[in-house]
């Protein structure tokens, strides 16, 4: 038997009864509830599915330290409704919003951080610079430029197929749909996710802290670009080269050593006077 933490959750669904989205309250564990909460902000395709035991440890140990936690999953994702090809950057918007709402009936208004990993860490940098509702941020390893994230995926996509396949070219749909290592990139999406630029954006929130473990100097360029918006930004590099360099198969499921989910807490923890 092994000695995995234990935290109390409450699992449902909210949003529009057409529109249902998965989620999780981690309720604060401890003597004292910290001053405010934190939601998480999941990546999408390939990413969500082995960043999905980080994002719950990670949640386990922010609970474990005080502060209550939301994890959810955006529509057309995870256990959420909606079809696979249904998915946009509009929606997931809407759904932080919805997640945020949620988190605060849970918790009488707690204010926010929002946490999020790769795009789900842009999503949540776009919906806290059009929002007034968020305290703070965490950023690891945010997608700076939609383009060349798409891209990328298209490369990894046809990578896979040379690996498993053998074969060079992914057919597209009659509606423009494409299949991305077995998840499906709609034209929709596809146009949301390449209009994302974080390096244009005004200052989203009053702090963050920017995680990057990778090996492009977008992070640091982008932290720059707040620090002169006038945001308090404390910057983390995780060792964690397997994320970009282990991954050959295309579906493994990676966890990061503690230290790293750890550091993210430890700020967390740094973080309890308002700015």
């Amino acid at each position: 038997m092994g000695n995995s933490i234990q935290d109390p959750t409450v699992a449902g669904y909210m949003g529009a009864a057409d529109r249902q989205l998965f989620y999780c309250y981690h309720a604060p564990q401890g003597a004292s509830t910290r001053p405010f909460g934190v939601v998480l902000c999941p990546p999408a395709g390939r990413e969500y599915v082995f960043a999905h035991r980080t994002f719950r440890q990670l949640a386990t140990r922010l609970s474990r330290a005080g502060f209550p936690v939301l994890r959810f999953d955006y529509f057309a994702s995870g256990d959420s409704a909606g079809e696979d090809d249904e998915g946009s950057v509009e929606q997931w918007l809407d759904d932080i919003a919805s997640a945020i709402d949620t988190f605060r009936n849970h918790t009488a208004g707690a204010r926010v951080c929002l946490a999020g990993f790769r795009i789900g860490a842009s999503l949540a940098a776009l919906h806290a610079a059009t929002h007034q509702d968020v305290d703070s941020l965490i950023l690891w390893d945010p997608v700076i430029s939609g383009e060349r994230y798409v891209d990328g995926l298209l490369a990894d996509h046809e990578h896979f197929l040379r690996l498993r396949l053998w074969r060079e070219k992914t057919a597209m749909g009659a509606d423009g749909v494409r299949e991305i290592v077995g998840f499906l990139l709609s034209p929709r999406l596809e146009s949301g996710l390449r209009s994302i630029r974080l390096d244009t954006l005004p200052a989203p929130a009053r702090r963050a802290l920017l995680m990057s473990s990778s090996p492009t100097a977008d992070p640091e360029r982008f932290g720059e670009h707040l620090e002169a918006l006038g945001m308090q930004i404390d910057r983390q590099h995780v060792a964690w080269p397997e994320f970009w360099t282990g991954n050959e198969e295309l579906d493994d499921v990676l966890m990061p050593p503690a230290r790293v989910l750890q550091a993210i807490v430890g700020w967390a923890q740094g973080q309890e006077v308002p700015a």
